[in-house]
């Protein structure tokens, strides 16, 4: 079987070809926002919505690939995606490569384009770590790339970029990114969608992110504003995380959703092409393993203490165990702590242009910074789909609900739902 030995090599050399900006990074933060929620819960959107917003910091992506590299996580740290505080890990390679990640989008110049190629070269190696690429490669790939078209078309300049990536590696497949797969056909017609994992090892999960130039987080930046971390698996590494950041004051963004619309995302996803998050091999789901290549092997989204218990149980009530292990690992933390907190439903933040404003108005002031008008612009006309299997649509679980009827009328769910704020089945949308 591969291993993620020679890629993390790969990473570590392109780690010296990249300076960072601050040294003893988790030292020198003072503000965490820790956006905590369920696999499916919608993070991936709120998220991205924030990332629009200067006076924020943040990462480009989730924390698994970093984390990987630290020698934290399954299997190297323990039997589940939690951690602890006193959890072993390389400090001074994670302060390293989160330096070299924290930030914030920047335009583009000619003094720029060099570590934009180096930072698609690095993101490249996370996406396909069985794959060598030549950094300044790259970085060629990237100055031919930005003569036909502009960054700010995201999607149009990886479409693009991977076009010259497949002439050296044709096993980069396009649709294993997160870009519409319409416009994917159009790119590479004849491509046909592939079915499985991307590789025989993952190191990022896809769908996989679309890096856009990017400007690192200065030293008065990380002293001054909130960084903002968002990976569903760090509802079971909050004790973790507040040992991290030794100066920082960490505070937990819990995001909800209802169980009804979080399950079937979930349902969606384990079925999908993407997601793939641990192979751990003796899988037996329904409606998984017996249907979904590489279904035996690759367990999906977050992995919860105590999965072992769900290697043989029906997908839906895998999926059921995801969203409440999630939430109560969340609500046992900030009872036991008492962080400063703030609950927002994910309906709100994607609902009716009225409950955007009032959310995002709750969320600034909680956050105590202004929010600025790239993300006010959001607020009023909402955002495409990030992460998305399907085309949104309201109370798309409908379709599946003499499915999910079982686990969604089980005691325990009802009661969390009840907690987070989802007492009424009939709001669920």
């Amino acid at each position: 079987m591969a291993s993620l030995g020679p890629a993390l090599e790969r990473l570590a050399a392109l780690r010296d070809l990249r300076p960072p900006l601050v040294e003893g990074f988790t030292e020198q933060v003072r503000d965490v926002v820790l956006i905590a929620s369920s696999s499916r819960g919608g993070s991936s959107v709120f998220a991205e919505m924030l990332r629009h917003a200067p006076s924020l910091t943040h990462f480009r992506a989730e924390l698994n690939p970093f984390f990987a590299m630290a020698g934290l996580g399954f299997p190297a740290s323990g039997d589940s995606d939690r951690l602890e505080k006193d959890t072993p890990f390389d400090r001074d390679m994670l302060d390293r490569e989160f330096a070299l990640d924290a930030g914030g989008w920047a335009p583009l110049d000619s003094r720029g384009v060099r570590a934009y190629g180096l930072d698609l070269a690095w993101r490249l190696t996370a996406q396909w770590p069985t794959l060598a690429f030549e950094p300044e490669q790259v970085v060629a790939w990237t100055r031919e790339t930005l003569q036909d078209c502009s960054p700010r078309d995201v999607a149009g300049f990886h479409l693009a970029l991977l076009r010259r990536v497949r002439g050296a590696h044709p096993q980069v497949d396009p649709f294993y990114y997160d870009i519409d797969p319409e416009r994917i056909r159009g790119a590479f017609p004849g491509l046909t969608a592939p079915t499985g994992p991307p590789g025989p090892v993952v190191l990022e999960e896809p769908p996989f992110v679309l890096a856009r130039p990017w400007q690192m987080a200065t030293l008065s930046e990380l002293v001054d504003r909130p960084l903002v971390i968002k990976t569903p698996s760090n509802a079971y590494r909050l004790p973790f995380f507040e040992s991290l950041f030794p100066r920082a004051r960490v505070r937990v963004l819990h995001l909800v959703r209802n169980p009804a619309a979080a399950i079937n995302g979930l349902h969606d996803g384990w079925r999908f092409r993407g997601f793939h998050a641990h192979r751990v091999g003796g899988l037996d789901i329904a409606g998984y393993s017996d249907e979904v290549p590489g279904g035996a092997s690759w367990w999906k989204y977050d992995l919860p203490p105590g999965w072992q218990a769900l290697r043989e149980k029906p997908l839906e009530e895998v999926c059921a165990h995801q969203w409440k292990s999630a939430h109560e690992h969340v609500l046992h933390w900030v009872d036991a702590t008492r962080p400063a907190s703030l609950r927002v439903p994910f309906e709100e933040v994607v609902g009716e242009q009225g409950a955007r404003r009032r959310a995002f108005a709750r969320i600034s002031a909680w956050l105590d910074v202004d929010l600025g008008p790239a993300l006010a612009d959001i607020v009023e006309h909402g955002i495409p789909p990030v992460m998305a299997t399907h085309a949104p649509r309201r109370r798309r679980w409908f379709a599946r609900a003499s499915l999910l009827e079982p686990v969604l009328a089980d005691p325990d769910i009802r009661g969390l739902a009840e907690v987070l704020g989802y007492g009424d089945p009939t709001s669920w949308v």
